[in-house]
């Protein structure tokens, strides 16, 4: 109990729900291609909401919860970018992220349901890459992208790849992250490895992204077989945690099988857990969110990801925790 002198309050609580708004008015905002629309420069209500062909009464309540969120600033009623928003939510800026707001609609979507998926012991926001149609498809692996070419970058900068000539990325989507190890490898290759219907659709997206010499698509399902062809390194990023253990185990195993000895597995993502399973908290809550899309999704701990490892007859794993909460872990295949 609390002393008489410092009484208890709700202050978590009510930190955490104040959280909920900024973040949706931010998710609204890179819907509505807002912070596009300011890149040009400041703006009233009235001009935002003209270029962009929406009710101003209604967009300047939006404006002034962006200034409350810190992604606005405003001056005699006309409105701008903060730095932050002006280099990460502006299509063309080399760190855009403005097209994750289809893959975070999914993800916030389906944290609603966490009481639901318990209660029902299922994923009550089931994600199910076979029912979806192609168009719903496109827009997630578009939804994904920027990620994956944020991913792709910090991997060329942590890792030497410049002797490096053939990578595979296992459940590549859009071809995002092998697309910027090529961009600082000039004599990388890159395959994406998908399954046949998702790589019908991610084809397509690397030849007008202008990627199709340097990074083929190859077709299958990792679960029931290695890729074809031997490579110098392996990409598994934010995979595992859609499979259960027993299948992210065989997953592992087939994707050592397609390097070369000594060749490179690097498994990337929010899901990778501490071993006491307290942190880092994004795998925490990120585990609450694959078990409302998936059948078995989950975060695996540390040592789960350097058991498979080892099963699949790699030697020296060893985890890197990244800022945002992320790991990566590298081993190589012996022999």
């Amino acid at each position: 109990m609390p002393a008489d002198n410092n009484p208890l309050t709700p202050a978590t609580i009510q930190r955490l729900q104040a959280g909920v708004a900024p973040a949706l008015a931010m998710l609204a905002g890179m819907k509505l291609e807002l912070f596009i629309a300011l890149a040009a420069g400041p703006a009233t209500a009235e001009q935002a909401a003209r270029s962009l062909g929406l009710d101003a009464a209604r967009l300047a309540r939006l404006l002034y919860a962006l200034v409350a969120a810190g992604l606005l600033s405003e001056a005699d009623g006309r409105f701008a970018n903060s730095e932050e928003a002006d280099e990460f939510l502006v299509a063309g800026r080399p760190g855009y992220l403005g097209s994750t707001h289809e893959l975070l609609s999914t993800l916030w979507h389906a944290d609603l349901a966490t009481a639901d998926s318990i209660r029902g012991g299922a994923p009550a926001a089931l994600h199910d890459f076979s029912a979806a149609s192609d168009d719903e498809t496109r827009r997630f692996l578009a939804g994904l992208h920027a990620n994956a070419v944020a991913a792709g970058r910090d991997l060329a900068a942590r890792f030497d790849f410049s002797q490096v000539r053939s990578v595979i990325d296992i459940g590549g989507g859009s071809g995002g992250l092998l697309g910027a190890l090529c961009e600082q490898n000039p004599d990388l290759r890159g395959t994406v490895f998908e399954l046949p219907r998702v790589a019908a659709i991610a084809a397509p997206m690397i030849r007008e992204a202008g990627l199709a010499a340097r990074i083929a698509v190859e077709s299958g399902d990792i679960l029931a077989g290695p890729p074809g062809g031997c490579h110098e390194a392996a990409v598994l990023r934010a995979f595992l945690q859609v499979l259960s253990p027993d299948d992210a185990a065989r997953a592992v195993r087939h994707a050592a099988s397609a390097l070369r000895p000594g060749g490179g597995l690097f498994i990337l993502g929010s899901g990778i857990l501490d071993n006491d399973r307290r942190g880092p908290p994004s795998a925490v809550f990120m585990s609450l969110t694959f078990m409302n899309l998936y059948r078995a999704g989950a975060s695996y701990t540390e040592a789960e990801h350097f058991a498979w490892l080892e099963a699949a007859g790699c030697i020296e794993p060893a985890r890197i925790r990244l800022a945002n909460g992320s790991s990566v872990i590298r081993a190589r295949r012996s022999g």
